[in-house]
C-alpha cells in the first residue's frame, strides 16, 4: 500500500497562517514597541504553561495564592479605575476558582463533605456581608480582607490539600516563606536597608515602628503572629527528612525564626509562638519534644552570647511597659460596655471606633490598679472574643464560636478514628493543633479581621483536617 498523502491545501493553509500571524506581530509590534512586544508574549507563555501546570496539578497555584497573601500581593497588580484593584493575591484566587469550577464541572466531583462546619462558615459570611450592605458598602473592603478570603482558604484546602503528600508539599512552601520572613526581620533589625524587600518597609519603619521589624505587612503584630503559626512547622520536617544536611539546614531556620519572631518586638506574638510549640511538642513527645528542647537551649544561647538580649534596651522597655497590657483590658472593658447596649446584632461591622467615644471611661482592673481612659481613647478592637460580641451581637459571635467549636470537634473525631495513619496522628496533627493554640493565643491581644493572613492559615489549616483522607501509604510514621 502506497504512503499516503497529505491533503493538497495542507502547505496553503500553514503558510496563510504563518503570514497572518507574522503580519500581526509586526503590526503589534509597530504599535507597542518590539521590547514590549517580547514582554508580552514571554507572559503569554509564562501563563499558558502556569495554566497547564495548575489544570495537572492545583496544589502550585494554592501554595502561590497562599504566599501572595502572605505578603507577596505587592509583586504584581492592575488598578482597575472605579473598581477594586487586582492585586495578586485577588487575581490567583480568581484563577483558582475557575480552575475547581472547570474541574468539578468536567470531572463530575461534588465539593467535599461533610458540610455542617461549610454551613456555619457560609453563615456567618452571610450575615456579616449582610451587615455591611445594611451599613454602608465601604466596608466591602474590610469584609473581603478578614472574611471572605480566609474562608475561600478553608474551602479550597479541603478539596485541594487532601492527602499527607499535598500537605507536605504545601508546608515546604510555607517554610520557605519563613525563611523569607526570617531573612527580612533580621535585616531590618541591623538595619540593613538594601537588603530589605519590600522598599517600603525602610520608609513606614521610619514613620510608626521604629526599632520594631514589621516584614511585608508594616505590621509587627501581624508579622509576628505570622511568625507563631508557622514555628511548629519546624518540628514536622525536623522529624521527617532524613538527611544529616537537611536536618541541620531546616534547625538553623527554627532558630533564624525564633529569632525573626523576637525582633518584631510583640508580647502577644512571642506568647502564640510559644504556646504553638509547645502545644505541638506536648502533643507528641516522642518525637517532637527532643527537638524542641534543645532547639530552644540553642535560642537561648544565641539570644545571649551572639544577640545581647540580655543588654538590649528596647526589649527591657518593652517588658517594663505596662500600659499596653492596661490599654487592651480598657478596650477590653470598653467592647464589653458597647455590647451591652446591642447585645442581638451589635453596633455594626468595623463600627467599634464610631461609638467607642460614647463608653469610655476609666477602668479599675486587678493587679493594674486604676486604667485611664486616655490610655486607650483611640484603640481599636484588640482581641477576637469580646470584639466580635461588640461589633456583630450574640448572632455573630455564636455562628463565630460555632466555627471554632466544630474545628475543635473535627480534631478530635480525625484523631479517633485515623488512629491507623500514624503520620496523620503523630506528625500532622499536632503541627496543625500548635498553630490553631498561636492563633487562639494571639487573639487574646490581636485583631485579626484588619489583615488576611493569619485567618488564611488558620481556616487554610481547618480546611485540611476537615478534607484530609488518608492512604494505604501513610499509614506508619516516616
Amino acid at each position: 500500500m502506497g504512503q499516503r498523502q497529505p491533503a493538497p491545501n495542507t502547505g496553503v493553509t500553514v503558510g496563510l497562517a504563518a503570514l497572518g500571524s507574522l503580519t500581526i506581530a509586526y503590526l503589534l509590534a509597530s504599535r507597542i514597541g518590539p521590547a514590549l512586544m517580547v514582554f508580552a508574549l514571554a507572559g503569554l507563555l509564562a501563563a499558558t504553561i502556569f495554566a497547564v501546570i495548575s489544570f495537572r496539578n492545583w496544589v502550585i497555584p494554592f501554595a502561590i495564592w497562599i504566599v501572595a497573601v502572605g505578603g507577596f500581593r505587592f509583586l504584581w497588580f492592575v488598578q482597575a479605575g472605579g473598581l477594586p484593584d487586582l492585586y495578586l493575591d485577588r487575581m490567583m484566587l480568581i484563577w483558582l476558582g475557575m480552575v475547581f469550577l472547570i474541574k468539578s464541572v468536567v470531572g463530575k466531583r461534588i465539593p467535599t463533605g461533610p458540610y455542617t462546619l461549610d454551613l456555619f462558615i457560609l453563615c456567618h459570611g452571610l450575615y456579616i456581608l449582610a451587615r455591611v450592605y445594611i451599613q454602608h458598602m465601604h466596608y466591602i473592603q474590610p469584609w473581603f480582607m478578614s472574611i471572605a478570603i480566609p474562608y475561600c482558604a478553608y474551602f479550597l484546602a479541603k478539596n485541594i490539600i487532601d492527602d499527607s503528600r499535598r500537605i507536605r508539599v504545601l508546608w515546604w512552601v510555607l517554610l520557605g516563606l519563613v525563611v523569607y520572613y526570617s531573612f527580612t526581620s533580621i535585616v531590618e533589625k541591623y538595619r540593613i536597608d538594601a537588603l530589605i524587600f519590600p522598599r517600603n518597609i525602610i520608609e513606614a519603619k521610619e514613620l510608626e515602628f521604629r526599632g520594631r521589624s514589621i516584614g511585608p505587612f508594616i505590621q509587627p503584630g501581624v508579622f509576628g503572629t505570622s511568625f507563631a503559626m508557622l514555628l511548629p512547622i519546624h518540628l514536622y520536617f525536623l522529624a521527617t527528612v532524613r538527611s544529616r544536611l537537611a536536618k541541620v539546614l531546616v534547625g538553623a531556620c527554627f532558630v533564624a525564626a525564633a529569632v525573626g519572631l523576637m525582633f518584631t518586638y510583640t508580647r502577644g506574638s512571642w506568647l502564640a509562638g510559644a504556646a504553638g510549640l509547645g502545644v505541638a511538642a506536648i502533643l507528641n513527645r516522642r518525637r517532637y519534644l527532643p527537638l524542641l528542647a534543645p532547639a530552644a537551649v540553642i535560642g537561648c544561647l544565641v539570644g545571649l552570647f551572639v544577640l545581647g538580649v540580655g543588654h538590649d534596651k528596647f526589649m527591657k522597655e518593652r517588658f517594663e511597659n505596662e500600659d499596653t497590657l492596661g490599654s487592651r483590658v480598657g478596650t477590653a472593658a470598653t467592647a464589653l460596655r458597647v455590647w451591652r447596649d446591642s447585645p442581638v446584632f451589635g453596633v455594626g461591622f468595623f463600627q467599634f471606633g464610631r461609638v467607642r467615644e460614647d463608653y469610655i471611661e476609666p477602668v479599675n482592673a486587678p493587679l493594674l490598679g486604676t486604667i485611664r481612659f486616655s490610655q486607650y481613647r483611640d484603640n481599636p478592637l484588640h482581641d477576637i472574643y469580646l470584639g466580635p460580641l461588640a461589633e456583630d451581637g450574640l448572632v455573630g459571635a455564636v455562628l463565630q464560636y460555632g466555627i471554632y467549636f466544630l474545628i475543635l470537634r473535627n480534631i478530635l473525631r480525625k484523631r479517633r478514628s485515623l488512629a491507623g495513619d500514624r503520620h496523620f496522628t503523630e506528625l500532622i496533627l499536632p503541627v496543625c493543633i500548635g498553630s490553631f493554640a498561636a492563633y487562639f493565643v494571639g487573639g487574646l491581644a490581636f485583631d485579626y479581621r484588619f489583615f488576611s493572613f493569619m485567618g488564611a492559615l488558620f481556616y487554610m489549616t481547618a480546611g485540611i483536617l476537615e478534607g484530609y483522607r488518608s492512604s494505604p501509604e501513610t499509614a506508619d510514621v516516616s
